[in-house]
């Protein structure tokens, strides 16, 4: 359904950032990218959006396909008209407007009235609080709240896919439960597709069907989530520390463990 192949990206006609990116994305799967801070993971999903223009940057090689169309110079509006809609990191929310406004500012694609009250009812099937706090002020919302009406807005324009940033940041460990439970909820009973941008691979691999690890702008590893969910290395790159304390790449620890293996 979504295919990167070869991409690279720039900001400011200068920095690199994404260095030959290739990724798969699999019609009704959930699908997790994974890579510390600054590994290019945010970049990937804006390069699929189309957001970043606004941040002064560009798909300079590769393609990105939606379907089997081409999508690297389609505007985000075109994006989210073919199926595509992403929830950005930090949850983003219009404040001052009621909850139930939030999510109306969404269904300008859904399709007149009565497709908008339908996709209005499922939401709040799926995040029975948002239905509770309905005329409350966004910014009165907990982070978890914030974080369901993010999503739920994205739900609104009824997405074939959707590109979720780190929407566990800054939660407590049940609010990040809950909110992976609904994730695998709609790829299961609205066959939502997902990519998932996530530094808490724990929370992502549970859900996932297939997973990535991106570092320095590259994909270094893939495979299938449960694999990747007992693998050691996965495991101690996300750790960040080897066994005495120094800080360890992905690649450290691959070449460390050639090395190891050759010295036999």
């Amino acid at each position: 359904m979504l295919a990167l192949d070869g991409v690279e990206v720039v900001y400011n006609r200068v920095a690199l950032v994404l260095k030959g990116v290739s990724l798969q994305v699999a019609e009704g799967s959930v699908v997790a990218l994974l890579g510390g801070n600054g590994a290019g993971k945010t970049t990937t999903l804006k390069a699929v959006s189309g957001l970043l223009a606004a941040e002064r940057g560009e798909v300079t090689r590769g393609q990105i396909s939606w379907q089997g169309e081409a999508i690297a110079r389609l505007t985000p509006p075109q994006i989210v008209g073919r199926g595509v809609v992403q929830v950005l990191e930090g949850r983003r929310v219009f404040e001052h407007l009621s909850c139930e406004d939030n999510l109306l500012v969404g269904a300008h694609t859904a399709g007149g009235p009565r497709a908008g009250r339908q996709a209005l009812q499922m939401v709040f099937d799926y995040f029975p609080r948002l239905a509770e706090r309905r005329k409350q002020r966004a910014g009165y919302l907990s982070g978890g709240e914030q974080q369901m009406l993010a999503i739920g807005r994205a739900l609104m324009a009824r997405p074939k896919a959707m590109l979720l940033d780190e929407p566990s940041l800054g939660l407590a460990p049940v609010l990040v439960d809950e909110i992976f439970e609904i994730v695998a909820r709609l790829n299961r009973e609205e066959g939502v597709t997902v990519l998932i941008v996530e530094q808490n691979a724990e929370a992502a691999l549970a859900i996932a069907h297939h997973g990535y690890v991106m570092e320095d702008g590259r994909i270094v590893l893939e495979g299938p989530a449960a694999e990747l969910a007992q693998n050691q290395d996965v495991a101690e790159f996300y750790l960040g520390l080897s066994g005495v304390g120094d800080k360890r790449s992905y690649r450290d620890l691959k070449t460390y463990r050639r090395r190891k293996r050759w010295l036999g």
